[in-house]
């Protein structure tokens, strides 16, 4: 794609470097691509620029959606050339992003200002930091290695299409730190291997032995992959242990405490001489990105759902989730307002009124990753007017006839089928006297007088004797009683027989 140079209207001065201006291009954009513009304008080796520059753009122009957005992710690579008169005099490239900037002190002018915060300051000092006033917090190891691996791994794809990035230095990459991310800039610069016409340059303390002229050994012109490849060790080697002549340094040894003996071997063989033994950036790419995996702890999702998909308008919902590596989660039903509720790590639930249906998605993120999470869709449905009278009204209503008033007559037809049982009379017993109650058991009882007549009882009255009749009637009613009772039922259980057998004569004489 080509775009006139009088298109572009204003043009805001950002910076200059060995090969040209860099303008800030506030009124334009590329036709349905929304990336706010820089555009360089060449001073230096035009014809060469403009020929490396339109090679870039047809690259990125050839690749699928998907693969240009994973570049853009990670380099701000040229999107169009600009011309004037009919000759290429730049191109327009995306501006580096806001979190890649920083606030430090300029040392040529003394002036605070903003500028990107480049690959550079990964290596600087706590005393070089101070004296910049740079806004730069602390970066631990694990984002070291993050960074590192986020370049590695742009370069790497690059590699993949058979090209060679050529001039990598510490101010052609800028991070971020929240979260880390690393951007190759001046990309332009880059080739692909199959191009002859191609030249790179080197960044001083960054050009590989096999690009040195020494008498007596290969020379190589061009770059490739092997030099693109000892050019990333030395990035690791350097930003991993900042410090006193970590600019310059080429010696795995100065990482003999931050790395494991497969990862010092591993850049003993990136930054060595042997061409042959150096590995691949996929190689450098997978040993540090197994570091950093052990050490950072992204979102991880262990369950989450939606526990009630169908509700009443104005009813609850709840959702259910458990969540590791977050302190707080974000909640979003359809197209409504996201929840953003606290995370402890562990089974948690959140009730909300349910005012409106849609899908339901759990967002959860911490410095080193974010994840979402489609928990299912929220259905409402209204309950229907209800009025009582007019459903009582289309029940049937059933005829029942009054009961009669219930009498003893009505019995009478039952009774008459109920056979009559005929009992026996009771048999009659001796009348006793009862006037003289106490006379009479008197005679009954007590022995013969002193004519020798004997008492009725027969032979009960050795085995018995009454109370003296005083003691009966000066005694308590209630033990008198008692005495009447058991000496009767003594008595009459002795004579039983006896008064049995004279029912049976009885009988007999009737």
């Amino acid at each position: 794609m080509r775009v006139r140079r009088a298109d572009l209207g204003q043009l805001d001065p950002l910076g200059e470097g060995g090969y040209g201006k860099v303008y800030r291009v506030p009124g334009y954009h590329l036709p349905g691509d929304p990336a706010d513009l820089a555009y360089k304008e060449f001073t230096q080796e035009q014809a060469q620029q403009a020929h490396a520059s339109g090679a870039a753009v047809a690259f990125r122009a050839g690749l699928s959606s998907a693969e240009r957005a994973d570049l853009d992710s990670y380099a701000a690579w040229p999107r169009a050339l600009v011309e004037h008169g009919g000759v290429v005099v730049g191109l327009l490239m995306p501006l580096i992003p806001a979190d890649f900037f920083c606030e430090l002190i300029n040392g040529s002018t003394g002036h605070r200002g903003r500028a990107p915060r480049e690959m550079q300051w990964l290596i600087a000092s706590q005393a070089q930091c101070d004296a910049a006033e740079i806004d730069l917090p602390s970066v631990d190891k694990t984002q070291r290695l993050t960074l590192l691996a986020q370049l590695v791994y742009v370069v790497g794809r690059l590699h993949k299409r058979g090209w060679v990035f050529g001039d990598l230095s510490f101010t052609n990459a800028v991070f971020a730190v929240n979260p880390p991310r690393m951007m190759l800039i001046d990309c332009d610069g880059a080739a692909s291997v199959n191009d002859p016409r191609r030249q790179q340059a080197h960044t001083p303390q960054w050009k590989p032995p096999e690009c040195e002229k020494v008498p007596g050994q290969v020379h190589f012109d061009r770059q490739d992959t092997v030099t693109d490849a000892y050019k990333l060790g030395l990035a690791i080697l350097r930003c991993l242990s900042p410090g006193k002549g970590a600019g310059s340094a080429t010696s795995p040894a100065r990482l003999a405490h931050e790395l494991d003996a497969a990862g010092l071997n591993l850049v003993a063989r990136a930054v060595g001489a042997d061409r042959a033994a150096r590995p691949a950036a996929k190689e450098l790419y997978a040993y540090l990105r197994s570091l950093q995996t052990a050490r950072i702890q992204p979102p991880e999702v262990i369950a989450a759902r939606l526990a009630t998909p169908l509700r009443v308008r104005g009813m609850d919902a709840r959702v259910e989730w458990e969540i590791a590596n977050v302190s707080e989660v974000t909640i979003r039903v359809g197209v409504g307002a996201p929840r953003t509720v606290p995370a402890n790590g562990g089974p948690q639930r959140y009730v909300f009124p349910a005012r409106e249906s849609g899908p339901v998605t759990i967002e959860a993120e911490n410095r080193y990753g974010a994840v979402r999470v489609d928990v299912g869709e929220l259905v409402l449905y209204e309950i229907p007017p209800f009025d009582p009278a007019s459903f009582i009204g289309t029940l049937p209503r059933l005829a029942v006839p009054p009961l009669e008033a219930f009498t003893l007559d009505a019995l009478a037809p039952a009774l008459a089928t109920v056979p009559r049982i005929a009992v026996p009379e009771l048999p009659r017993l001796p009348p006793i006297p009862t006037a003289d109650l106490t006379g009479v058991l008197r005679e009954l009882l007590l022995p013969a007088d002193a004519a020798g007549q004997p008492a009725r009882a027969g032979g009960v009255a050795p085995s018995l004797r009454c109370p003296d009749l005083g003691e009966l009637v000066t005694g308590p009613t209630r033990e008198i009683a008692e005495q009447l009772t058991s000496q009767a039922r003594e008595f009459a259980k002795s004579q039983r027989e006896s008064y049995l057998k004279a029912l049976a004569d009885a009988e007999e004489d009737d």
